[in-house]
């Protein structure tokens, strides 16, 4: 898909991935339209563009509230007529057991996370058919959306939601001409940890949470490389970004057939093992550990399945 002289509207684009998407859009030569509870941020990001010569609109959306995403849809339809890229990025998060969590944390980042995307996706969607113009939606999951990590419990929840919701938006979107990608990376250097800056007073908890914040192990990942993948994603029309199911079950692969090496235990059938399984890893998951854009032809879910068979036959004998 051909990014110069389209528009790109990117929810949480005051801070993080969403601003370095904003970034990396424009230096495509795309407009961009910003939207963020956070206005101070969202206003640097936008003058930012506009020093350097493009074109931003800041609007201040609640993702969590339907009529404030309608408003942000007409806003971006005056202002630049068509929308070509629809990142629904805005994300929160906290942490605790999903035992401790209250009804209003289950509210405040299901309406962030999940609702967000669904509100963009009834906002924009109707007006990005009837355009029949080439377009693609992108929805920011995580790695938390493909492996359930302690602690981590309502926000693995919306995750895995998001990835579901994208992967069948993927299929029905299809006859449309329309590309949907959902955003899975590792660890990203953003201020996510820092939600409850944002948290409306209406859904804060009465007492603090005790719970400690879930420390992740790993590399951490720039909102920059981010962009970069997103952007190949968008342009491959890939539907996963980052790091992806296949490609988790890889990295397993590699380290528990590597520790027969430590062992002394390696054999050629170990070493054919590894080999499927770094292949497998190009999908995605390998790109999401060194920080670099993956490849632009994305392996089939067949080869998935192969890893898996051919791995089970490599254990059994």
């Amino acid at each position: 898909m051909e990014l110069k002289g389209r528009t790109a509207v990117v929810t949480g684009g005051g801070s993080g991935i969403g601003r370095a998407l904003a970034h990396a859009f424009a230096r495509e030569g795309m407009r961009v339209a910003l939207a963020d509870v956070d206005e101070a941020g969202m206003a640097e990001v936008a003058g930012a563009i506009r020093a350097e010569g493009g074109e931003a609109l800041a609007v201040p959306t609640d993702v969590a509230d339907l009529a404030s995403v309608q408003a942000l849809a007409d806003r971006a339809f005056a202002a630049f007529g068509r929308v070509h890229v629809l990142c629904n990025n805005a994300g929160v998060a906290t942490s605790g057991g999903i035992e401790q969590a209250t009804h209003r944390d289950w509210q405040w980042v299901l309406g962030v996370n999940l609702w967000g995307v669904i509100h963009g996706l009834e906002a924009f969607l109707p007006r990005m058919i009837a355009q029949k113009e080439p377009a693609h939606i992108v929805n920011t999951a995580s790695m938390a959306g493909l492996i359930a990590s302690q602690g981590l419990g309502v926000y693995n929840t919306s995750k895995y939601a998001v990835v579901g919701l994208s992967e069948t938006l993927a299929k029905d979107l299809r006859p449309y001409g329309i590309g949907v990608s959902v955003l899975c990376p590792m660890g990203v250097s953003t201020r996510i940890g820092e939600s409850e800056r944002n948290r409306p007073a209406a859904l804060a908890n009465p007492t603090p949470t005790a719970a400690a914040p879930v420390e992740l192990i790993g590399r951490f990942l720039t909102p920059e490389a981010v962009a970069g993948m997103v952007l190949d994603a968008i342009r491959a029309n890939r539907v996963r970004a980052g790091l992806t199911i296949m490609g988790v079950a890889a990295l397993v692969i590699i380290f528990t057939q590597s520790w027969h090496l430590v062992s002394g235990n390696f054999s050629w059938l170990n070493a054919i093992t590894i080999v499927l399984a770094l292949t497998a890893l190009g999908q995605g998951a390998l790109a999401a550990v060194l920080g670099v854009a993956p490849p632009a032809t994305e392996l089939p879910d067949w080869y998935a399945v192969l890893v898996i068979l051919v791995t089970g036959l490599i254990v059994v004998l």
